[in-house]
C-alpha cells in the first residue's frame, strides 16, 4: 500500500491544537487570495481619445520579482496628481534608463475617470514604453495574479473540506460511537 501525502486515516479526530492550526493555515491562504486579487489590475477599453499628461518618475525603481520591476508615476498636475505604477520587465526598464527621476509624459484618458497609462513618452515627445508593451505586461502581471488566487483558493478549500469531515464530521461520529457504547 502507498503512502499518500494528503491522506488522513479514516476515524481520526485531530485535536484542539491541530484543529487551530489548520484554521490559522487556511485564514493565511485566504488572505493571501485575497491581497492577489486587489493586485488585478482592471483593463479599460481602448479610448478613441487619450492627452498627455505630465508625469514624474517619484521613486526609485524596485524589483517586484527576478524579472519584473516597479516604475513609480506621479501623473497630472500638482493638485490633481495621482500615483501610477507600472510593473514591467527589468530589462525593458534598464534598456530604456528610467532609473533617475526626469519628467515624462504619459497618454490617459481625458476624463481621468479611469487611471490607466496607455503609453510613456520622454520630454521631446519620444515614445518610451507602448500601449501595446503596457498592456502585454499588465496581462502577465493578471495571469500571475489569477494563478495565485486560483491555487491558494482550492488550498483553502481543501483545508476547509479537511477541517469539516475530520474536525467536525468525525468528532460528530465519536461521540456517537461513545455514546451508543455507554447505552450498551
Amino acid at each position: 500500500m502507498g503512502y499518500k501525502i494528503f491522506d488522513v486515516p479514516s476515524g481520526y479526530v485531530p485535536s484542539v491544537f491541530e484543529i487551530v492550526f489548520l484554521v490559522i493555515i487556511m485564514m493565511f491562504f485566504s488572505v493571501v487570495s485575497l491581497w492577489h486579487v486587489g493586485k488585478v489590475i482592471e483593463i479599460p477599453s481602448v479610448p478613441r481619445v487619450v492627452v498627455l499628461e505630465r508625469a514624474f518618475i517619484y521613486g526609485d525603481i524596485s524589483k517586484a520579482s527576478k524579472i519584473t520591476s516597479n516604475l513609480y508615476l506621479r501623473v497630472g498636475p500638482d493638485d490633481e496628481a495621482y500615483d501610477y505604477v507600472i510593473e514591467a520587465s527589468t530589462q525593458d526598464i534598464q534598456r530604456l534608463d528610467l532609473g533617475k527621476s526626469r519628467k515624462l509624459w504619459v497618454a490617459v484618458e481625458p476624463d481621468r475617470s479611469k487611471r490607466f497609462v496607455w503609453g510613456v513618452y520622454d520630454n521631446e515627445l519620444g515614445l518610451l514604453i507602448s500601449r501595446k508593451d503596457i498592456l502585454e505586461w499588465v496581462q502577465y502581471s493578471n495571469s500571475a495574479n489569477y494563478f495565485v488566487i486560483v491555487t491558494w483558493g482550492f488550498l483553502s478549500l481543501y483545508l476547509l473540506f479537511v477541517l469539516f469531515k475530520h474536525g467536525v464530521w468525525n468528532r460528530v461520529l465519536a461521540k456517537r460511537i461513545a455514546c451508543e457504547n455507554r447505552a450498551d
